[in-house]
């Protein structure tokens, strides 16, 4: 299969929106594509989206944030450097609705949930999309380290060649439509490839810093779900058996498989978050092994791969199906072989081969090949 990420499209990009953030990546992917402007005559209009009051919510003047103001202004640079247009899109009520509420919301319910997924669906994938057709453009490029091939069956989703850098586990709610749609100029690159030609390119943002994973929040997590959400009762830490350790300042500061943070003492070996119980605000702890499960249940489905998407679109949603692959759990994870067992179009059951990982409810499931390089599909882990 020959990797294309600039030409995979059925037909040839005539206009395109690019997203901007204001990082090296998508100033990359802007140049990378402004580089062929003259020879293909595809236009470029570069677009940074406003998705929240960095001023209001004291963040500003972090250097971990994205899309920031002061973000806003590197993107308007680099857009110039380039010659092409550039807007800023208001896209906070979105944001607000679809990001932040859910972000909030599964933490104050015990799950620990993945904002950059919604934001990559609801929002870059979704809103952007939108504002692009208003634009006349049709399609849309973003900096994201993935890939994108094409084949008689249709578009698939491929790990960016920067195994270290690879966003393709955020990306799984991407149809195909979107795909077909879709840019990712730098997959093909490594980061530190992609800083040289920014160098080289003059740009601007070349040595900019990472931004951090969840770029809204610019201190802790948890101070940042009670200042939005309201702080959640005190409750207690118990081991599975019932037993009381202690008491922590409420559920929202836990996530299942965290060891740091308990400041819990008297265990002969470290003790983990295990479950967390909302309705009674106990957060349940012990010994790692604790942890382990046969299985999980995936909810929420969403089909990548064109041969298993035709083949839960079949009258039995796919009923019954099983086939061997690697599941990622954590955006930091690096897969684990496991079978998955289809029960309908929008559930599966995920068992472990061998190995095994612990599993977060709230947090996405990603599945892979065997070759853990396609993305085949992702969804939810249930909290069962």
């Amino acid at each position: 299969m020959t990797t294309d990420t600039h030409t995979h499209s059925s037909k040839t990009p005539s206009s395109i929106v690019v997203a901007m953030s204001g990082g090296v990546d998508s100033s990359v992917a802007a140049y990378l594509l402004a580089k062929t402007k003259v020879e293909t005559g595809v236009q470029l209009v570069g677009v940074s989206m406003q998705v929240w009051d960095y001023k209001k919510n004291s963040a500003e003047n972090s250097r971990a944030t994205c899309c920031s103001p002061a973000d806003f202004c590197d993107a308007r640079r680099v857009a110039a450097t380039l010659d092409i247009p550039y807007y800023v899109v208001d896209f906070e009520e979105t944001f607000q609705r679809e990001v932040i509420q859910r972000f909030v919301e599964s933490y104050q319910r015990g799950l620990t949930p993945n904002p950059c997924i919604d934001c990559n669906s609801k929002v870059k994938f979704r809103e952007l999309r939108e504002r692009a057709k208003g634009f006349g453009c049709s399609h849309v490029a973003t900096g994201h380290y993935a890939r994108i091939t094409k084949s008689v069956a249709g578009f698939h989703l491929l790990r960016g060649r920067d195994l270290e850098k690879d966003q393709s586990y955020f990306l799984y709610t991407c149809r195909q439509e979107e795909l077909e749609q879709t840019l990712f100029p730098v997959g093909d690159y490594t980061k530190p490839e992609i800083r040289e030609i920014a160098r080289e390119a003059g740009l601007l943002t070349a040595d900019k810093p990472e931004s951090q994973d969840i770029c809204f929040v610019a201190g802790s997590v948890q101070d940042f779900v009670a200042k939005i959400g309201g702080r959640k009762p005190r409750g207690a830490f118990v081991t599975k058996d019932g037993a009381k350790l202690g008491e922590h300042d409420g559920i929202h500061r836990y996530t299942v498989g965290q060891r740091r943070g308990l400041n819990l003492g008297g265990s002969s070996e470290p003790l983990y978050v295990v479950d967390i119980d909302a309705a009674s605000d106990r957060v349940i702890v012990g010994p790692r092994n604790d942890l382990k499960r046969e299985g999980f249940l995936v909810e929420d489905m969403q089909w990548v791969n064109p041969e298993l998407l035709r083949r839960m679109q079949d009258v039995d949603g796919g009923a019954g199906y099983e086939q061997e692959l690697i599941v990622q759990v954590r955006s930091r994870h690096q897969g684990v072989r496991a079978r998955m067992h289809v029960i309908d179009a929008q559930r599966c059951q995920i068992s472990w081969c061998e190995d095994w990982a612990a599993v977060s409810p709230g947090q996405a499931a990603v599945m892979y090949d065997l070759k853990n390089e396609e993305l085949l599909a992702g969804g939810r882990i249930a909290k069962e």
